[in-house]
């Protein structure tokens, strides 16, 4: 693997040497969930970075928590607590690289085509999604465009929110597959 994209919330200690990553470390921010690879937590995150961090392990990110305990940390799972010591930076990178970076789960090919023609005949589709609570939400939106990046695949809504296709539960009432086996 080359480089990881992480990104980090809290407060990194004062001799978290910069030039020790092999990619500049970034806070945590409203990045799409593909152009991160792995999340480094150092202090209790805020309300917001705690939404962030409950996005990107939806999408199954990896994370590591050198914050020490914080109540919402029980609601992620594999998620423990080490120590932060600078003398251990390249560990961690191994440690986040030997991580699945995702959690995504491939939906019927046929499914697919679906999207396809409501994006070429714009028409407006009831849409059916699990948030990041795990919750289904519902929403009438026209879908703009697909992509694939590294595996994952997502459907632009109108609003321009890029949505995994595999949170999508249904669409127009027509439940979405379960896999694409070839």
């Amino acid at each position: 693997m080359g480089a990881l994209t992480l990104r980090y919330c809290g407060v990194p200690p004062a001799d978290l040497a910069a030039g020790t990553w092999t990619a500049p470390l970034a806070l945590l921010a409203e990045d799409p969930p593909w152009a991160v690879d792995g999340l480094l937590i150092f202090t209790r995150p805020t309300e917001e970075e705690w939404e962030g961090i409950r996005s990107l392990r939806r999408h199954g990110r990896p994370a590591l928590s050198f914050a020490p305990d914080w109540p919402e940390a029980a609601q992620l799972t594999d998620l423990q607590y080490h120590p932060f010591e600078p003398g251990r930076v390249a560990g961690y990178l191994t440690a986040l690289e030997a991580l699945p970076r995702t959690n995504y789960r491939p939906i019927d090919c046929n499914f697919y085509d679906h999207f396809e023609a409501a994006i070429v005949t714009r028409r407006t589709v009831s849409l059916s999604y699990r948030g990041i609570d795990g919750e289904v939400n519902h929403t009438e939106t026209r879908l703009s465009n697909t992509k694939t990046v590294r595996t994952e695949e997502y459907v632009q809504l109108g609003s321009g929110t890029w949505l995994r296709l595999d949170r999508i539960v249904s669409v127009d009432g027509v439940a979405a597959g379960v896999s694409c086996r070839f």
